[in-house]
């Protein structure tokens, strides 16, 4: 479970009240999006969902909910609240006034009026049929975000969900690639290993073939490892087929 709480200044009261919001807006969810295009990792996304919201929000802080994702930056957030029950139901929450629900989240209660927040609004972070986290934005006042103001969060918060999706797909295929160029250039090497035994042994590259893969066996190392020391010269291939000829 990570978070992350980012305090808002003057200048973002004063955009969320109505001043410039509009080109505001526009970069914010530039923002965002440049945090794919410039593949600058899950972290970033968080850090700009959480200081454009807190800058065009009337709200002084946002807490950003997302299990199970790798994050280097945040720490852990207790097991409780308006976040995880909004990830968990799927469902927006609002509390106007934090107080009257010591009996609902007890330990957040006491954390986040702690720092002197009373209110909290929920969104679930959501993609298709996948909930994939949430924000909760928080307030010094006892009120909730009006209509308009949670309908903008919802959509800075859709737009990080999917930068964050697009991401994971990313990495996803970037490591499969990585994975498949391994496994091509190993089979390379294994044959031209096979080719190197073979015009040394006198034997075809069948044979050449079984005594790499037995040899690696025997002495308990990988199959490409054995092949590439058969080609870089780091292995004695005398000695290998000496094992055979035994």
């Amino acid at each position: 479970m990570r978070a992350r709480i980012a305090r808002v200044n003057s200048w973002g009261a004063e955009i969320a009240a109505g001043s410039d919001r509009e080109p505001a807006v526009c970069a914010a969810f530039a923002s965002l999006t440049a945090s794919v295009t410039e593949d600058l990792g899950p972290d970033r996304v968080v850090d700009t969902l959480s200081s454009e919201c807190a800058r065009l929000l009337p709200i002084d802080s946002t807490e950003v909910f997302l299990p199970g994702l790798e994050l280097e930056r945040y720490p852990a957030v207790a097991e409780e609240g308006p976040a995880l029950e909004s990830f968990e139901t799927g469902n927006d929450i609002a509390v106007h006034d934090l107080s009257a629900e010591v009996s609902r989240w007890p330990g957040y209660v006491a954390r986040i009026t702690g720092k002197g927040y009373a209110a909290v609004s929920a969104l679930p972070l959501r993609a298709m049929d996948e909930t994939f986290g949430s924000i909760a934005f928080l307030s010094a006042e006892t009120a909730v975000l009006s209509v308009e103001d949670r309908r903008l969060g919802r959509a800075l918060a859709d737009v990080a969900t999917l930068c964050l999706l697009q991401q994971r797909e990313l990495r996803h295929y970037r490591t499969l690639s990585e994975q498949l160029q391994t496994a091509l250039d190993s089979r390379v090497v294994i044959e031209q290993a096979k080719g190197v035994l073979a015009e040394r042994a006198g034997i075809d590259v069948g044979t050449a073939f079984h005594r790499l893969r037995s040899f690696a066996r025997s002495s308990n190392r990988k199959l490409s490892e054995v092949a590439r020391g058969v080609v870089e010269g780091t292995l004695d291939t005398r000695k290998l087929l000496r094992r055979r000829n035994r």
